[in-house]
C-alpha cells in the first residue's frame, strides 16, 4: 500500500499514481477485498470502500467521465469483478444512500451486454468502448473474460438464467472463433474485425484466470446433470491449458510466459499473475475436486514468489520472476500485488465459502443499474464541483491509449446523447439505419416520415418496443400510453371528456399549488433548485385534479404521501432503465421496482375505492371544488385495475412533463433578462392579479416563450414507433435520401423532437439559441424544402403546413390529450411568478446537461435566485 496515494491528502481515492492505469486500481481494490477475506484484517476496509464507491461515475456503473479517454471493457471489467467479490464475501456493505457491491457488478454487465456485437466476427466485445480509443478495431480475450466472469458469478450470486445466457453465448463465441481451443484449452489475446480469423497468439495468465473462475461458477449454478457435467469437462480442460503458465524445474512455479522470460513484460503485464492466483484459489470454493491439483501449484508458486521478495528501501519489495529465487531488481504495484496474492490463496481451505443471494448475502442488488449509460459511445461530463474536478481530471490515468489523451480532454466539448443524435443527422443524413443492441434501428428526423408515422397511417405504427417496455411495468396494459388499436380509443375516448374547456380553463386548483410554491421561494438572492419547487408544485396539483386530494409537498405532505411520491419517481426511473436494457435484460426480475409500482398503484387505489364509496353515499362528504379527474372517470363505471392505469398515465404526463416543461423556462428565462423584461411588461399590462384563462390565452409574448422553451426543450426529447406490417416511408431513400424507403416489418423507427426542433433549415441560422420572437406572428421562416430541392417562404410558424416540423406534444390521433391543460398551467405559473419578481438570475455555470428517463430533466437541478418585484 506505499504505492497507493488516494488515501493521502490531495490525493484521488481509487486511482494509483502515475503511471499506473484506472484498472490496475481497481484490480488493487480487490485485492484488498481479498486481504479482508483472507486474514479477517480490516485496516484496509474502509479504504477499499471508499475507492470502489469514488470511481463509480454519476451513473454508478464505472464509467466515470475522467476515463473516456482510456476506458475499455476490460478496464470497467475490473471493477466490477472487484465489486462482485465483495457481494460474494460479504464485504461490508455501503451506506444505504451509496449504491451497493451487488448493484455495482449488475451495472457493469448490463452496460457491456448492451455492447455485444453480431456485426463484426460474429458476437464479442470490442477491446474499447469508446470510438476514438487505439484498439476499438480490436476484440481482446480479457473483454470477454471480464463479462463471462461476471455473467456467471451473476447468475450463480442470483439465480437467474438470463446471466447464464450470456455466459453462454460468450463461450461459445470464444470457441467459435478458436481464441479458446477446444484442443488445448489456451486462450489466446484477441483478434481484429477487419480481419476475424487471424488471431493474435499470446497466452496471459489473467485470461486463463478468469475463464476458470466463470466456469467454475457456471458448474455450480448448473441446474442439471448434464450442465454440471458439461462445466465439469470444461473446468479440467482449463485447468490443463493453464499448466503453460507453470515453468521450472518441476513445472509449478507461475510464470507469464509470453513477456518474462524474454524481459519484456510492460506495466500491465507485471500483476497479470495476481489475479490467476487469485481466481485459482477461489475455483477450489465452487469446483472442490480442483483444490488437489491447485493447492500445490500455488504452494509452490508462493515459496518462490517470497523468496524475491527482499528488494527496496524496506527489504520486503517483490520481484517479477519468481523462478530466478532472488529479486530482479524491479517492483511496482503489480509485483506486490502478485505475491500477496498467491500467498494469501494459500490459505483458501480455511476461508469461508461465498454467498449467494439466498443464503447469507446481505448486498442489495438492483437488475436495472446501469441504464443510464446503455449504449453510450459519446463523451459526457457532469456538473462538478472545482474541487472534484481538480481530483478528477487531473487524474495521472490518460497514458495507456493515447498519449494526447489528457490534452484532448480538456479540449472536449460536453455532449449528451440528445446532441449525438443530433449530430448524427447532420452527418449520415435526416434518415438512415444505424444497430441499436444488436437490431437494426430507422432513425429519421424527417417531417413526412413523422407526419406518416404519427398521423397518415398511424395504424401501421403501434407503440412497440422500447417505448412500450419503459411504460408498462408502471402504467399496465391498458394505459391509454400503452394500448393500440380499439383499445386506445376507448381509453382516450374516457379521457377526453376531462379535458374540455371547462376543465382547462378552471385555475381554481391550481392557483393554491403556485402560492405555496411562491411562499417557498427562499430570500431575494438565495440560490435555490427551482426545477425541485416545480416537481413537488406540479405533483401537489396533479394529484389534487386527479383524485381530489393532494400530496401537498410545499407544505405538510403525510407519511403515505411521501412514500407514493418515492414509489413514483423511483419507478419511472428504473422502468425507463429496464427498456433501454434491450427485450432480453428487460425481463430481469426487479423485485425493488416491483415493490415500488404495488405501492404507487394501492395509494391511488385508496382514493378510487373512497370516491366509489362516496358515490354509493350519494355524493359523500363536500369538497372544495366541483370537479375532481377521478369522478368524472367512475362515471362511465370502468374496472378498478383500469382505472388506476389511465390515472396514473394522465399523473405522469400531468406531472413530469408540465414540471420538465416548465423548467426550461425557467431556465432560459434566468439567462436571457431582456426576455424576462418583456414579459414582465405584457404582464403589467394586464392589471390583474390571477388572470382568467382568455387573458393568458391572448398573451402572445407569453404563449412564444412557452413556445420557443418547448421548441429547445422538448420534455419527451425522444419517440418511437415499430412497424407492424412491410411499409414505406417517404423520404430517406434513394442516394439523395429524397426516395421513399421500404421498411421492413417489426423495424423500430425513433425520432427526436430535440434535433427536429433545431433544424436551421426551418427555424433559421439561430436555431441553437433562444429567441422568442420567432414565433411573432409576422415572422416569414424561409427554409429548404429537401423533397423540392427550393427555398421558400413558409407561412406563420404552428399553421397546418408547419406543425410537423414542431411537435412538442407529438401529432396526429396520439397527439397529447392534455397540452392545452399543461400550457395553462405554465402561462399561469409564470404570470403569477414575474408578478412577484421582477429579475431571475442563472446561479449555475454548468454544461447544458439532460438526464433522460420517461422525460428529460436537469440532471443536476435548474439554480436561480430571485429580485422581488
Amino acid at each position: 500500500m506505499s504505492f497507493y496515494t488516494g488515501d493521502e491528502r490531495g490525493g484521488v481515492p481509487g486511482l494509483l499514481p502515475n503511471p499506473y492505469y484506472w484498472w490496475e486500481a481497481g484490480a488493487l481494490m480487490g485485492s484488498l477485498v481479498d486481504y479482508w477475506y483472507y486474514t479477517g484484517d480490516t485496516r484496509w476496509n474502509d479504504v477499499a470502500e471508499e475507492g470502489l464507491l469514488f470511481q463509480v461515475g454519476p451513473n454508478d456503473d464505472y464509467m466515470p467521465p475522467n476515463q473516456t479517454m482510456t476506458e475499455g471493457n476490460d478496464d470497467q471489467g475490473f471493477w466490477g469483478m472487484a465489486v462482485m467479490t465483495a457481494a460474494e464475501n460479504n464485504f461490508q456493505n455501503p451506506p444505504p444512500d451509496r449504491p451497493q457491491w451487488l448493484a455495482l457488478a449488475q451495472a457493469v454487465f448490463n452496460t457491456q451486454a448492451a455492447r455485444w456485437e453480431q456485426q463484426d466476427c460474429g458476437g464479442g466485445l470490442r477491446w474499447q468502448i469508446f470510438p476514438w480509443n487505439n484498439g476499438y478495431n480490436y476484440k481482446n480475450s480479457i473483454s470477454q473474460a471480464c463479462f463471462f466472469n461476471i455473467a456467471a458469478r451473476l447468475a450463480r450470486y442470483t439465480g437467474n438464467q438470463s446471466y447464464a445466457e450470456w455466459a453462454d453465448r460468450t463461450w461459445d463465441w470464444m470457441t467459435a472463433t478458436q481464441l479458446l481451443s477446444l484442443e488445448t484449452y489456451y486462450i489466446y489475446d484477441g483478434i481484429h474485425v477487419e480481419n476475424c480469423s487471424e488471431i493474435t497468439p499470446y497466452q496471459w495468465t489473467y485470461n486463463a484466470g478468469a475463464f476458470l473462475l466463470g466456469a467454475a461458477a457456471m458448474y455450480n449454478y448448473s441446474t442439471s446433470a448434464a450442465q454440471a457435467q458439461t462445466w465439469h469437462k470444461r473446468i479440467d480442460g482449463l485447468l490443463n491449458g493453464s499448466l503453460i503458465f507453470f515453468t521450472g524445474k518441476n513445472h509449478n512455479i507461475m510464470t507469464e510466459v509470453a513477456c518474462e522470460p524474454v524481459d519484456l513484460c510492460d506495466l500491465d503485464q507485471q500483476s497479470f499473475k495476481a489475479y490467476l492466483s487469485r481466481w485459482m484459489a477461489a475455483t477450489t470454493k465452487w469446483a472442490p475436486w480442483t483444490y488437489d491439483r491447485i493447492k500445490p501449484l500455488l504452494e509452490s508458486s508462493a515459496t518462490a514468489a517470497v523468496s524475491t521478495c527482499t528488494g527496496g528501501g524496506n527489504g520486503r519489495m517483490c520481484g517479477l520472476k519468481w523462478n530466478t529465487e532472488k529479486w530482479d531488481n524491479n517492483t511496482g504495484v503489480g509485483q506486490q500485488m502478485a505475491a500477496m496474492e498467491v500467498v494469501l490463496a494459500n490459505t483458501i481451505q480455511h476461508s469461508p465459502s461465498p454467498v449467494t443471494d439466498w443464503e447469507g448475502g446481505t448486498s442489495v442488488g438492483d437488475p436495472g443499474a446501469g441504464g443510464a449509460d446503455i449504449g453510450r459511445k459519446t463523451k459526457v461530463f457532469p456538473h462538478v464541483s472545482t474541487a472534484e474536478r481538480a481530483g478528477a481530471y487531473t487524474a495521472p490515468q490518460m497514458g495507456r491509449r493515447s498519449r494526447t489523451a489528457g490534452r484532448a480532454l480538456r479540449a472536449l466539448n460536453n455532449h449528451t446523447l440528445l446532441d449525438l443524435y443530433s449530430s448524427r443527422f447532420t452527418s449520415c443524413g435526416t434518415t438512415y439505419y444505424t444497430i441499436a443492441l444488436g437490431k437494426w434501428l430507422l432513425m429519421t428526423n424527417e417531417a413526412e416520415n413523422i407526419k406518416t408515422i404519427l398521423g397518415t397511417s398511424m395504424d401501421d405504427w403501434p407503440i412497440d418496443g422500447p417505448r412500450l417496455l419503459s411504460t408498462l411495468p408502471v402504467l399496465g396494459p391498458d394505459s391509454i400510453f400503452t394500448s393500440n388499436g380499439e383499445a386506445w380509443n376507448r381509453a382516450r375516448s374516457m379521457l377526453r371528456p376531462s379535458f374540455v374547456r371547462d376543465q382547462v380553463a378552471d385555475l381554481q386548483c391550481f392557483d393554491r399549488h403556485i402560492r405555496n410554491m411562491l411562499a417557498a421561494i427562499p430570500a431575494e438572492g438565495a440560490t435555490f433548485d427551482i426545477q425541485n419547487l416545480l416537481f413537488n408544485m406540479t405533483m401537489d396539483s396533479s394529484t389534487d385534479f386527479l383524485l381530489g386530494s393532494s400530496t401537498n409537498l410545499l407544505t405538510k405532505a403525510s407519511p403515505e404521501a411521501q412514500q407514493f411520491v418515492r414509489d413514483f419517481e423511483y419507478a419511472s426511473r428504473e422502468s425507463a432503465k429496464k427498456a433501454r436494457l434491450g427485450p432480453i435484460l428487460y425481463h430481469l426480475p426487479h423485485r425493488k421496482l416491483q415493490t415500488a409500482v404495488r405501492g404507487l398503484r394501492e395509494y391511488v387505489r385508496f382514493y378510487l375505492k373512497r370516491a366509489i364509496a362516496e358515490k354509493k353515499e350519494g355524493g359523500g362528504k363536500a369538497k372544495d371544488r366541483s370537479y375532481v379527474f377521478l369522478d368524472e372517470l367512475l362515471k362511465a363505471e370502468p374496472p378498478e385495475d383500469y382505472t388506476v392505469d389511465q390515472i396514473l398515465s394522465i399523473l405522469i404526463a400531468g406531472r413530469d412533463t408540465t414540471a420538465t416543461a416548465m423548467s426550461s423556462v425557467f431556465y432560459f428565462l434566468a439567462r436571457n433578462p431582456s426576455a424576462v423584461e418583456k414579459l414582465r411588461a405584457e404582464i403589467g399590462s394586464v392589471g390583474e392579479e390571477a388572470p382568467t384563462w382568455e387573458q393568458l390565452k391572448h398573451m402572445k409574448y407569453l404563449n412564444n416563450v412557452i413556445k420557443e422553451a418547448l421548441r429547445l426543450f422538448s420534455p419527451v426529447a425522444t419517440n418511437s414507433r415499430t412497424a407492424n406490417k412491410e411499409t414505406v416511408l417517404p423520404r430517406g431513400g434513394g442516394e439523395d435520401g429524397t426516395q421513399p424507403i421500404l421498411v421492413q416489418k417489426g423495424t423500430p423507427v425513433r425520432w427526436t423532437s430535440h434535433g427536429l426542433h433545431r433544424n436551421k433549415d426551418v427555424f433559421g441560422p439561430d436555431a441553437d439559441e433562444f429567441r422568442p420572437e420567432r414565433w411573432e406572428s409576422d415572422l416569414r421562416v424561409r427554409y429548404v424544402s429537401s423533397h423540392h430541392h427550393h427555398v421558400r417562404d413558409a407561412p406563420p410558424p404552428l399553421t397546418a403546413s408547419f406543425s410537423w416540423e414542431y411537435i412538442p406534444f407529438s401529432g396526429g390521433p396520439r397527439i397529447c390529450l392534455g397540452q392545452q391543460f399543461a400550457l395553462t398551467q405554465i402561462a399561469y405559473t409564470l404570470f403569477r411568478f414575474f408578478g412577484a419578481f421582477r429579475a431571475i438570475e442563472a446561479q449555475d455555470s454548468g454544461p447544458y446537461l439532460l438526464r433522460t428517463n420517461l422525460t428529460i430533466s436537469f440532471p443536476y437541478g435548474c439554480l436561480v435566485s430571485v429580485t422581488r418585484a
